[in-house]
């Protein structure tokens, strides 16, 4: 009992699961919440304005284990995301809780949204060149990988170092053994506003991606990265996103 109350009241490897949920019934009760007024997903109208709206969640599914979903409809606050108009004047989370929905409704919502892979039309659709580029940008140099799998985002503090011992002994072995992969690298940034990390994992093309995020281990390698970064998001690029041009660089 004294190591129990030592360990904050939770037995040692302890971890709360949701139950099996209906994604066909999670759906609907998505539509039913309302959730669409703010939130974006594949195939589902929305009413979702600049003003009034929440994250994309197409691709959601593959980012973020269940119980993530979970507290964030219970309890919206526990993670806040600072995203164009995500946050009220008040410093916390616009979207509303739901103390209501039953724990049924709540696996099959979060059944749903974890149906919501990466690997969907939507989120490989994505532009070859961000519409914000306003001028003319070089080209990028040659490279053996054509497709580009980016998250943006920020380590949790403390954790820097966790996360590059795993990356030296699991993480980059992991990676590297799906076929097709041929480069994962990180870049820091800090001369914009913003996550200061990086991450580019290199597809040889399109059928390599669609393999990676349809392999079921691709779900417990993404939840082991996500443990040492903050909320982010993951964007699909067919040309290099961030490369040196050398044109305009010396030596």
């Amino acid at each position: 009992m004294a190591d129990l109350h030592r360990q904050g009241g939770v037995p040692a490897g302890w971890r709360f699961s949701l139950p099996p949920g209906n994604v066909d019934a999670g759906r609907k009760t998505f539509a039913d919440l309302g959730c669409a007024s703010c939130h974006r997903v594949p195939d589902v109208p929305s009413s979702a304005t600049d003003e009034a709206r929440g994250p994309d969640l197409a691709g959601m599914g593959s980012h973020h284990p269940a119980e993530y979903f979970a507290e964030s409809i219970l309890n919206p606050d526990a993670v806040l995301v600072d995203g164009p108009g995500w946050i009220g004047p008040d410093g916390r989370s616009i979207m509303p809780a739901y103390p209501d929905v039953t724990a049924h409704q709540l696996a099959d919502v979060v059944a749903y949204l974890k149906s919501l892979r990466a690997g969907s039309a939507t989120e490989l659709a994505a532009a070859s060149l961000p519409s914000n580029i306003a001028g003319e940008i070089p080209p990028p140099p040659p490279a053996p990988a054509s497709v580009f799998y980016v998250q943006v985002y920020d380590v949790l503090r403390g954790r820097l170092g966790a996360f590059e011992d795993w990356f030296r002994s699991e993480g980059r072995t992991a990676f590297l053994g799906h076929e097709g992969v041929v480069s994962v690298e990180t870049w820091v940034d800090v001369a914009h506003d913003g996550p200061a990390m990086t991450t580019i994992i290199g597809f040889r093309d399109d059928a390599a991606l669609r393999r990676f995020l349809d392999d079921p281990s691709t779900d417990a390698l993404g939840s082991k990265f996500d443990e040492f970064i903050g909320p982010h998001q993951h964007r699909v690029f067919r040309r290099p996103p961030l490369y040196r041009t050398d044109a305009l660089s010396a030596p």
